[in-house]
């Protein structure tokens, strides 16, 4: 309860807009709230406050660091034990890595987590004693996450949050909709929201969140999870809708066939993954098919 009340602390003390049809919500939900929250907002402007302001602000943090830091360590002065990972995470320096688009970047961090970029990947790493934490922020990116019972691995990107401890799964991070698909162990995926239900992902099993909310989709081979890493893919009588399936992770727009028999074409030969619109263009004149662009999507099409 005290760990929540301090995030709302945190996110009411920013200059982000306040939700507080969300606030009013967690309010209601449990009489105690109201209580918990009250007694330490009055903490935040006594004493307490400054001192912790004026530590975080010799070590040369950001406001919102400072905030995030500073309500943390309140709630470890009302009794908050969890609070010190957090105080940890935002202190932490990134390591900061990308790739451009069209290329597939492999890098392997600290504690043996092997991770490869693509679709012009950007993200942030913060490893602390107690959190291992990615932030995406665009493009897509394949975990191989080593093992570690007592640090999670977390990766964070648009509205949504995706935990493991050890696995191995693919995260494709788009402006409308992101998508997680498992090639092997246990993904949680969800929204970032206060009130959000993640569900458990298991080996096969996909999901994605868009403007929609979150939902199940088809079932995938393992072996086609994040097939662009291998940047050039020799395909053999493969249906077109598989050809599209892989091309999507790393498009920018949705590909959609309009015409159901159109899927079933068979498709042969060398196609490279990591340059989706262009392959499309390509496939449209090897195979016959017609390519339409509208401002949400590219439709294929029989001529």
């Amino acid at each position: 309860m005290k760990w929540a009340a301090a995030q709302w602390i945190e996110r009411r003390m920013d200059d982000e807009a306040f939700d507080e049809a969300a606030f009013d919500a967690w309010l209601a939900s449990d009489p105690g709230h109201g209580p918990v929250f009250d007694t330490m907002w009055r903490r935040t402007m006594g004493p307490d406050m400054d001192a912790a302001l004026n530590s975080y602000k010799r070590q040369g943090a950001s406001r919102r660091t400072v905030l995030a830091s500073v309500v943390a360590a309140l709630l470890v002065t009302a009794g908050g034990y969890k609070a010190m990972p957090l105080i940890e995470l935002r202190l932490a320096k990134p390591q900061e890595y990308a790739v451009a688009h069209g290329n597939v970047r492999e890098i392997m961090l600290a504690d043996g987590t092997q991770l490869t970029l693509a679709g012009g990947a950007d993200i942030k790493v913060r490893y602390t004693r107690h959190d291992r934490v990615v932030e995406l922020t665009r493009g897509a990116i394949f975990a191989n996450v080593s093992h570690d019972a007592q640090r999670p691995f977390r990766i964070r990107t648009g509205s949504a949050r995706i935990e493991v401890v050890g696995t191995s799964f693919e995260v494709s991070s788009k402006p409308t909709s992101i998508r997680v698909a498992v090639a092997s162990g246990v993904v949680q995926f969800g929204g970032d929201g206060w009130f959000d239900r993640p569900i458990d992902l298991n080996m096969k099993q996909a999901a994605i969140l868009d403007r929609t909310g979150l939902k199940r989709i088809a079932d995938v081979n393992p072996e086609n999870v994040a097939r662009w890493r291998s940047e050039w893919v020799e395909y053999k009588g493969a249906p077109l809708r598989q050809v599209i399936a892989d091309l999507q992770s790393l498009s920018s727009m949705p590909i959609e066939i309009a015409d159901a028999g159109l899927g079933d074409k068979l498709v042969s030969g060398r196609i490279r993954l990591t340059e989706p619109m262009s392959q499309v263009e390509n496939l449209s004149i090897t195979h016959g098919f017609r390519v339409r662009r509208t401002d949400s999507a590219l439709i294929i099409s029989n001529n």
